[in-house]
């Protein structure tokens, strides 16, 4: 048997107590999708300057108030194009955004008409760069214009998104998501 001293037995006892514990694996990383944006965090674009879209926009484009809402039963983010047909809307982003994340867009459509065939558009500006476009004929059936984007590079949370929409005719779309999934390009 090795005899051990009460000095030794302490002095060793000390040491693992202030010895630095093993590495452990980091937690995996939460790739639950949530909101980037808010159905009633949307604002309207007015300045040219500041819309990302601009260059889209008519002369003869026309956006009243009441075109654009939050439905009180899907509580999705709807604009009529028979009272707004050029709608730019902004706020800032709920979440950071890194390099492989997934940002979804969905938009759902009724059925689009108008007097003369023509082209329905959506997108979706992260920053300043147009990230997502969604297009329809017209007249088309009722439907959905979705699509993801996987982020490049890193982005802080209160970036700007734009979301833009424009056709002719009296339609509606409604913005159902704008979703985030943290890596989920990975």
């Amino acid at each position: 048997m090795i005899g051990v001293s009460r000095r030794s037995l302490g002095l060793l006892l000390g040491l693992l107590a202030v010895a630095p514990a093993c590495p452990e694996e980091p937690p995996p990383e939460d790739t639950t999708p949530r909101r980037l944006a808010d159905a009633d965090g949307w604002e309207r674009v007015v300045d040219p300057a500041e819309d990302v879209f601009a260059a889209m926009r008519p002369a003869d484009a026309v956006c009243d108030d009441a075109g654009y809402f939050v439905d009180p039963l899907s509580l999705a983010f709807e604009v009529d194009t028979g009272l707004c047909d050029y709608l730019t809307v902004r706020q800032p982003s709920r979440e950071a955004l890194a390099p492989g994340d997934l940002v979804s867009v969905n938009v759902v459509h009724y059925e689009l008409s108008a007097p003369e065939p023509g082209e329905a558009y959506v997108a979706l500006a992260i920053d300043g760069v147009i990230a997502w476009e969604g297009s329809a004929p017209i007249p088309s059936a009722p439907g959905m214009l979705s699509g993801e984007i996987t982020i490049d590079r890193a982005l802080p949370a209160g970036v700007e998104l734009q979301l833009h929409v424009h056709n002719h005719g009296p339609n509606s779309y409604e913005l159902t998501s704008v979703m985030l999934t943290p890596g989920g390009a990975e």
